[in-house]
């Protein structure tokens, strides 16, 4: 029986805890359900990895405050630690539609407070010209022209203070202060379960992984407001059901991580487009064509798979496969013949970047006059893989009846284009790709395989193969090709030299479907492996802040 007792209480313990640690905050019941946007920071979450008193005491929070002209702004930087705002929990910002305003949509901020007594001292102190007015439970104030603020015992909202609507068209509309204000506050403290975005599961399972930084967009409610702002009038009478984007809604959650920031984000798609996701993300980029690019100096890579079936069903669902097919008939083709060209993978590389001074020589004024100009130079190499050649060939045919190709001359295998006396693309082709370029050795090394001896890192190749569609930046291999004196600034001169200290390299993979939701992953890895990524961040934001001050000689 003990043994059972002891059983159920580590049972108890632990399901309390998980659930202590996935709780959603309690004052996100006060964003609305038809926000278009909310942006989460947990201060709890980042208050793990560095103290605030680590922030608010360091140079680069003072020089932020020396930067600020207002003085009742700078003012409020001071002793926030003592302002009553509950520093350990989540802040939000939404942004919800508005004729009203400027840009159609209000930007409302939900900031807890652990002492409403210790705010409104705080507000006292800070901002002595504002008048604080009870209005039931709560109190509100104007801080700003722009800023009005509410607060009951638990919770203060920030809201963006409309211009009246006379002013909304005039060149110099000037913020009409808290007009009506306190009403717009009742709106904003009236709470509905039905109302709430904790009814949104998509919103739910994004809060309850806890990230560093949250955000949601509501596509569903941005795509409903841009159909009704006349965009279907404007699309020459194609009319798209709201099936196409009801429940829609794109989701990211990011963390501070030691030697990097890692992002997860989740694009979920209608129920009425469920086939379509299946499709889209059921096959991988093709693993032959990552393999013959070349690997070596590679600054960036973007590769996908993107089905040409889901093409023609998604063409289908929005009503414009037939008035495809009408267009394409008139050359004698149709949209299956034009998708089935394709595989549906392609690659785009970019190697060899650099930034070089280039002695320039003009004449002006019958004098010659010799300067120096910045010349960027890269790489760039761009593969699609073929399905059916035949099929591909009948569209190079037809671009040549129609003179798409009259700037380029045939060669053995290919095309080439003439940019200028020294630079051309070369467009090479065999059975299976179709690869462009604007070095020859690269489109040929291609098509031959040449360079599918130089293996890339095994760290690189998990990151640009095995998904549907993948995205590869080595920040420190095109930073290797910019020379620090090529400015001719030590203040620029110091900001390239910092910028090689901190990042190492991005990448962004996935595509996947599951659970009616795209997943990609998100990885920015820093130099320094063994510091957390936002000390990092703090530490480049001072050494940019003493580059401004750098001086040129």
């Amino acid at each position: 029986m003990r043994r059972y007792t002891r059983s159920i209480i580590l049972f108890s313990a632990t399901a309390m805890l998980f659930s202590a640690c996935s709780k959603i905050p309690d004052h996100a019941k006060y964003i609305p359900k038809d926000a278009i946007a909310v942006a989460g920071l947990n201060l709890k979450s980042l208050s793990k990895k560095i103290a605030w008193n680590v922030i608010t005491g360091s140079k680069l929070f003072k020089e932020m405050q020396a930067r600020i002209p207002e003085k009742g702004a700078k003012d409020a930087m001071n002793d926030i630690q003592n302002s009553g705002i509950d520093l350990y929990n989540t802040f939000y910002v939404y942004a919800k539609s508005d004729t009203r305003s400027k840009g159609s949509s209000r930007i409302t901020g939900l900031v807890p407070l652990s002492d409403a007594g210790q705010w409104e001292a705080y507000v006292k102190k800070v901002f002595p010209a504002a008048i604080i007015t009870q209005h039931g439970e709560r109190k509100e104030t104007s801080l700003s022209s722009s800023m009005y603020v509410a607060w009951d015992k638990h919770l203060m909202i920030i809201i963006n203070v409309l211009n009246s609507p006379d002013d909304y068209d005039a060149p110099t509309a000037q913020p009409a202060g808290p007009v009506d204000m306190s009403a717009e506050m009742d709106n904003a403290f009236t709470k509905s379960q039905d109302n709430s975005v904790i009814t949104d599961k998509h919103f739910n399972t994004l809060e309850l992984e806890g990230h560093d930084i949250s955000f949601w967009l509501n596509y569903d409610q941005l795509m409903t407001q841009y159909m009704n702002s006349g965009m279907a009038q404007r699309m020459n009478g194609v009319s798209l059901s709201n099936a196409l984007w009801k429940n829609a809604a794109f989701t990211a959650g990011f963390d501070f991580v030691k030697g990097k920031i890692t992002g997860d984000m989740k694009y979920y798609i209608p129920e009425e487009l469920k086939t379509l996701g299946a499709e889209f993300g059921a096959t991988n980029v093709d693993k032959d064509m990552i393999e013959r690019l070349p690997s070596q100096n590679m600054d960036m890579l973007m590769a996908a798979h993107i089905s040409p079936k889901g093409i023609k069903a998604m063409l289908d669902k929005t009503g414009l496969l037939g008035l495809a097919n009408v267009g394409l008939g008139t050359q004698g083709l149709d949209v299956d013949h034009v998708l089935d060209a394709f595989t549906g993978d392609m690659a785009i590389q970019m190697n060899d970047f650099g930034l070089h001074v280039e002695t320039v020589k003009d004449s002006f004024m019958g004098q010659t006059v010799v300067h120096q100009n910045q010349k960027p130079t890269m790489s760039m190499s761009y593969a699609i893989k073929i399905n059916k050649k035949e099929n591909f060939q009948k569209l190079v045919d037809l671009a040549k009846q129609n003179g798409l190709m009259a700037m380029m001359l045939p060669m053995n295998n290919g095309f080439v284009m003439p940019l200028d006396d020294r630079d051309s693309i070369y467009i090479l082709l065999n059975d299976q790709y179709v690869v462009a370029s604007n070095k020859y050795p690269y489109a040929s090394g291609f098509l031959s395989q040449a360079y599918k001896a130089q293996k890339m890192a095994p760290a690189v190749a998990a990151q640009v193969t095995g998904n549907p569609s993948s995205f590869y930046f080595d920040i420190q291999s095109m930073l290797k090709g910019i020379d620090p004196g090529i400015t001719h600034s030590a203040h620029d001169s110091a900001i390239i030299v910092q910028s090689k200290k901190l990042l190492n390299n991005v990448s962004l993979s996935g595509g996947g479907f599951k659970e009616n939701a795209f997943s990609y992953h998100l990885d920015v890895n820093f130099m320094n492996t063994e510091e957390n990524s936002i000390i990092e961040l703090m530490d480049f934001a001072m050494k940019m802040n003493d580059a401004d001050k750098v001086s040129d000689k």
